[in-house]
């Protein structure tokens, strides 16, 4: 990593880093968001191929949180103007908006995944029942053996 030589140079480090972050947060956004709509249309596995994109721009998170450990910690002990702290915070603020946002889509998800479990349990049940009639009425509807079907 370079050397940085004055504060405003920090925070633009800073927020060109955090910019990153909050273009893969919108994303993550997107991508939750997508997962509802299938989970409301009932596509449970189309919903489930997002994961891998999820977690792949989770991974890219993680490498960035990796990268600016140091930046954040250079800022906390580092004398900023007003005006640079203001900037890097708005940009923050954004990003903390991003993840609440996700979060509560996040749980409308879970309850349309729990929603639609209980639907399919009470479908795989109403299946179970039918074939259970089914392979009754089946056993009522054999034909008995006929006499010389019968073996001695």
């Amino acid at each position: 990593m370079a050397r940085i030589e004055s504060g405003t140079e920090l925070v633009d480090r800073l927020v060109s880093s955090y910019a990153v972050e909050a273009d893969i947060y919108r994303s993550l956004h997107a991508l939750t968001q997508e997962q509802g709509a299938l989970l409301q249309a009932g596509e449970i596995d189309r919903c489930a191929q997002l994961f891998d994109r999820k977690d792949e721009l989770l991974r890219s998170l993680a490498r960035i949180e990796v990268e600016l450990e140091p930046l954040k910690r250079r800022w906390q002990t580092e004398p900023i103007d007003t005006a640079d702290r203001d900037r890097l915070n708005t940009l923050l603020d954004a990003i903390l908006a991003n993840i609440e946002a996700i979060m509560e889509q996040e749980q409308r998800n879970e309850q349309l995944l729990l929603s639609r479990h209980g639907e399919v349990e009470a479908d795989l049940g109403a299946v179970g029942r039918a074939a259970a009639i089914s392979r009754a009425q089946a056993e009522d509807d054999a034909p008995l053996p006929r006499f010389l079907d019968i073996e001695r």
